[in-house]
């Protein structure tokens, strides 16, 4: 059984990684046979992980037409970034009264950490301590659904990265968003919880930034 886990995970990880770098695009039916001659394994398992990106937000599950890679419009992120912005914020404030001075320490070594990608032009690397940075708090929020909900609204956002129409503009952009970050650490410290949930509701989930995730 294990073995067949790890073969699932293996195909939900390739195809995962194919959508992120452009491999599938919005739009593209998934070829279940393609994957299982190219990754050398059985259909079942390649079955399994379609059911579970599809779960996860990754792609459509279209009745008698297969898998097919979501294509998410501006409205639809806009709605997406205000629902998540909502829960975030909400579960910041709750995490207020028991987020210890070790977490936020943890949150600004990775801010620094950051704002370090971000002027080596790794936006990849970027994106994976942002994600880290918020988990810091999210796993110590009393409440853990709030969490599972989160990471399945955002795994709605199928690139591990912002696209940008102007690349001149990704420096300054990510620099901004990252400032929020050590603003948020600050609201934390200082046990500011109403104004943390409306930091994070209302400006760093702003859907003025939706244009990014849509695609």
């Amino acid at each position: 059984m294990e073995g067949y886990l790890s073969l699932k995970d293996h195909v939900y990880n390739y195809i995962s990684e194919q959508i992120n770098i452009g491999g599938m695009k919005p739009g593209d039916k998934i070829n279940e046979i393609q994957v299982s001659e190219v990754l050398h394994i059985s259909r079942t398992p390649v079955r399994e992980a379609l059911m579970q990106l599809a779960s996860d937000g990754y792609l459509d599950n279209l009745p008698r037409k297969g898998f097919r890679v979501k294509n998410l419009d501006i409205a639809t992120v806009r709605q997406l970034y205000e629902i998540i912005g909502t829960l975030d914020g909400r579960a910041a404030s709750l995490c207020v009264g028991v987020i210890t001075e070790e977490h936020l320490a943890k949150m600004e070594f990775l801010a620094q950490s950051m704002n370090a990608a971000i002027n080596a032009g790794l936006g990849d690397k970027y994106y994976e301590l942002q994600v880290e940075f918020h988990d810091v708090y999210l796993q110590c929020c009393p409440n853990q659904e709030f969490e599972r909900l989160l990471k399945r609204l955002k795994n709605n956002f199928i690139r591990k990265y912002y696209l940008f129409e102007n690349p001149e503009n990704e420096m300054q952009v990510l620099k901004d968003t990252n400032g929020q970050h050590f603003e948020m650490i600050r609201l934390f410290r200082e046990r500011r919880a109403e104004e943390l949930e409306q930091y994070i509701r209302d400006v760093h989930w702003n859907s003025k930034k939706a244009k990014f995730d849509a695609i």
